[in-house]
């Protein structure tokens, strides 16, 4: 009997800090007497440790003063605790960040769990890092060092060179492999900071176990106040309940957004990418008009390609004459809803806006503009969105793309933004952390685009985008081949590692936003993936369910592959909790289950094989009762399934058995 998570109660001691115990529901089969002893609060200022030994513990809240230097810890409402400092001196400081750092305390804790036995599942910066669980022994997954600051919130402390030493953003299980017991560590708002667990492990415990909220040494002058984000810990033998219900607190505080409906759709990117013209787009236009029927889409939507240049958004390039209002008319008038895809924050050198605002762009230490990187011949900068003009110009681009009928954008390139800062660009705000930096931006294009738009944040850090768009992509980008390249980096764009994110992300739809898989691919041309590797991504796709947009040319989808897609869009959502079953085992899971969302008490496994062997996997049913299964793809019949049985799977193919009770 799984126990349901909830966020425990700290409690407050002037010594200890703060300590927490194992929840009724579990205490008795826990592995040690208390979940925490002791978490000690601490901040960095000016680049020193401000660490108080005691506190004075009065109405629910520690606080303690050091050289003018005032912290106080809280319990919120939501049972969290937060952070706040208060700088008392007559001077301007610096604030680093927060850290809430368990320390061994007196008697048995998580911390004691033996290293072999533990599993850590990780939550990590944006769609494209992993969100995968590793243990002892392993290092972390290994990065692009190109794309690292693009990938991770501080490059610096990412070592996946060292087994042991992991990080990761916003949220981490430690999962008792012995007991089953797990504990979730993470952050249920992400309004101010950016946040990150660390955990290091040894043979005999953890030697670190820390959560850490970033002010990314933001000014604060004499009687202001800085506060953290909210430190929730949970714990259950539920693993994957855990996440779940982490995102529920999340999504709650913040406000989430998601959707009324599940939005389908198409998208130029994937079948004609950067090369995509005027013409491209009206032959799929219509041919769609001529076919609704078969394909029941709501959006379609312009991706890169079209613009003049990055920043110049209103204006296209040779390859649209039209430009984007008539593109928009024709869209409408085959009755669709038009969509168009920006990076709203990149800035090309050779662009108008670049010409005639370059002190809107984030600077360097020297003040001159921070190139973060090179974009088919022209070095891009980054808009400063803690300059008030430049997010009124964000606002009057998407007031003037919604007047023109645009109701769906798809915003890319959004990490850039806090990434630009790890390779030494500067705010013009000193007081704005980098998650508020980009919370400006998204908010500045949602009062431009509208609350009733749809906004999907593409290339995000999930934390300050929640509350302010209504999709998010989770997993890296879909790719028409299984993988390129001699070294294939965790981040890279590839069918397992999408997969992999898509899959153990889940707990997030509709909890923090709609999930968006990315595209479904079923085409046979301009495709390098076999047709075995196209099953696997549609049975991806059908299982976890999202926003549904697909990216193939129609006039030349043939009819089985079309198949494919018709299959999804006859019911977007078909299953709902949707889990990996064995997602604290292996970084890819295997075994998926989900119900179905309308008839009950029946169910989908799904038995996944990325690897480049057959293999032999064993389902544990995680419901009671006996089920006739008929595998999907082959129509193989199994009857009088009971608790678990064996699949054999060919590599980089999929097996998915629906399960009616008998």
């Amino acid at each position: 009997m799984q126990n349901s998570p909830s966020i425990i109660t700290p409690e407050l001691n002037e010594h200890s800090g703060i300590r927490y115990r194992w929840p009724a529901g579990i205490a008795q089969q826990s592995p040690t007497s208390s979940l925490i002893c002791s978490l000690m609060i601490s901040a960095d200022i000016d680049g020193k440790t401000v660490a108080p030994s005691t506190w004075n513990v009065s109405n629910g809240t520690i606080t303690a003063q050091i050289n003018g230097i005032e912290l106080t810890c809280a319990i919120t409402g939501d049972h969290a605790l937060t952070a706040t400092m208060t700088n008392n001196t007559r001077a301007r400081v610096h604030i680093g960040a927060f850290h809430f750092n368990a320390v061994a305390g007196q008697g048995s804790d998580l911390l004691s769990i033996p290293g072999r036995r533990i599993r850590i599942h990780k939550e990590g910066l944006t769609m494209a890092t992993p969100a995968a669980s590793l243990r002892f022994g392993e290092k972390d997954f290994e990065l692009n060092p190109e794309y690292k600051p693009f990938a991770v919130l501080d490059p610096a402390e990412y070592h996946d060179d060292i087994p042991n030493k992991f990080s990761g953003e916003y949220a981490a299980i430690i999962s008792d492999s012995e007991t089953g017991i797990s504990a979730l560590m993470g952050f249920i708002s992400s309004e101010r900071q950016f946040t990150r667990i660390a955990v290091e492990l040894e043979e005999n415990g953890i030697s670190r176990l820390e959560a850490i909220s970033c002010c990314d040494n933001i000014a604060v002058d004499h009687g202001e106040s800085v506060c953290s984000e909210a430190l929730a810990i949970f714990a259950s033998d539920d693993a994957y309940g855990l996440l779940e219900q982490f995102a529920s607190a999340w999504g709650r505080i913040m406000h989430a957004r998601t959707w009324d409906h599940t939005p389908t759709g198409w998208c130029s990117w994937y079948y004609y990418f950067e090369k995509i013209t005027e013409a491209d787009m009206l032959e799929n236009i219509h041919w769609l008009r001529d076919n609704r029927t078969a394909f029941p889409l709501e959006y379609i939507q312009l991706d890169d390609g079209y613009q003049s240049a990055l920043g110049d958004w209103l204006t296209c390039n040779e390859k649209f004459p039209h430009g984007l209002a008539s593109l928009a008319a024709e869209t409408k008038a085959a009755g669709f809803k038009p969509g168009v895809w920006l990076a709203p924050f990149m800035v090309e050198e050779r662009s108008h806006l670049y010409r005639e605002h370059p002190e809107w762009m984030v600077k360097d230490g020297s003040g001159q503009t921070a190139w973060a990187m090179n974009w088919r011949g022209s070095r891009v900068a980054l808009l400063d969105c803690t300059i008030p003009a430049a997010c009124d110009r964000l606002t009057a681009i998407f007031a003037q793309l919604r007047s023109w009928g645009f109701e769906y954008t798809k915003l890319d390139f959004l990490v850039q933004e806090i990434g630009v800062i790890s390779l030494g660009g500067h705010y013009a705000d000193p007081k704005a952390t980098r998650a508020q930096a980009l919370r400006r931006g998204l908010g500045a294009i949602r009062r431009g685009f509208g609350d009733d738009k749809f906004i999907v944040g593409c290339t995000c850090p999930f934390g300050p985008e929640v509350g302010l768009v209504n999709g998010a992509r989770i997993g890296t980008d879909i790719t028409p081949y299984w993988e390129k390249g001699e070294k294939i980096y965790k981040e890279a764009p590839t069918v397992a590692n999408v997969c992999r994110n898509v899959i153990n992300r889940r707990y997030l739809h509709g909890r923090l936003w709609l999930n968006d898989p990315d595209t479904h691919i079923a085409r046979i041309d301009n495709n390098e993936l076999t047709e075995d590797e196209v099953n696997l991504w549609t049975a991806a796709v059908w299982l976890t369910g999202g926003a549904l947009l697909l990216s193939d040319r129609f006039s030349t989808l043939t009819p089985e592959r079309a198949a494919l897609s018709k299959m999804l869009l006859a019911d977007p959502d078909a299953f709902t909790e949707t889990r990996p079953l064995d997602f604290l085992e292996r970084e890819f899971p295997a075994v998926w289950f989900a119900k179905n969302t309308k008839l009950k008490n029946t169910y989908a496994v799904g038995v996944f094989n990325f690897e480049t062997t057959i293999r032999e996997y064993r389902v544990n049913l995680p419901v009671t009762g006996t089920f006739n299964a008929t595998e999907h793809w082959s129509g193989l019949h199994l009857s009088g399934i009971s608790g678990s049985f064996n699949v054999s799977v060919a590599p980089h193919t999929c097996r998915i058995f629906l399960l009616r009770p008998v």
